[in-house]
């Protein structure tokens, strides 16, 4: 048989209950109107950090010391070969530069399957982009015993970038990968050629 709950004890789980509820129902307010205002604010926050990348990203190019680690190489048929980005590299430093390409396996003239060619910047050029634009860099390189060459390069906010290498008889190819600090780089340099 059931007991009579008393009075006292009746009203005091009430308003247990609803001060519960208040508080369950008061929680979920903030947290939907949380949402509602992070959902603006993360917004305005992902425009201000690829403003901020794209910033870093000029300011690294206008330092002329940069690496692009390439992970993958198209040739001039757009024809594209996955490549080991520690000893394929486009280069700059001041007004030095260099170009390797390598291949994991062989010997190449360079000791890294492949070729090295040093030389010197003799124009280089920074475009940061309107609004959403990618940053560029035109620049002239002036490769030891191999002639010049026009190295035109594309960075997105997320740091991967694009160097399309023209040499002046017709030669072409294009380099895809990461761009890194030259402190935050860490390819491996074979023997120049010149």
């Amino acid at each position: 048989m059931l007991k009579p709950v008393k009075p006292e004890h009746y009203d005091m789980r009430i308003i247990v209950f609803f001060i519960l509820m208040l508080l369950f129902n008061t929680d979920n307010i903030f947290a939907q109107e949380e949402k509602k205002l992070s959902k603006k604010e993360r917004k305005e926050l992902k425009k201000q950090q690829e403003i901020e990348k794209k910033q870093a990203i000029v300011a690294l190019l206008a330092s002329q010391s940069w690496v692009i680690e390439a992970h993958t190489v198209f040739d001039r048929y757009n024809q594209s070969y996955q490549i080991n980005p520690s000893i394929n590299f486009v280069g700059i430093k001041g007004n030095e530069g260099a170009l390797q390409l390598g291949f994991n396996g062989l010997i190449g003239w360079n000791g890294v399957g492949g070729i090295t060619i040093d030389g010197s910047v003799t124009k280089y050029e920074v475009k940061e982009g309107k609004d959403k634009a990618s940053p560029t860099v035109n620049l002239r390189f002036q490769g030891r015993g191999v002639g010049s060459a026009t190295i035109n390069l594309t960075i997105s906010t997320s740091g991967q970038a694009t160097a399309r290498v023209n040499g002046d008889f017709g030669d072409r190819i294009t380099f895809s990968g990461m761009i890194k600090s030259l402190e935050e780089s860490n390819v491996y340099k074979g023997q120049s050629l010149f």
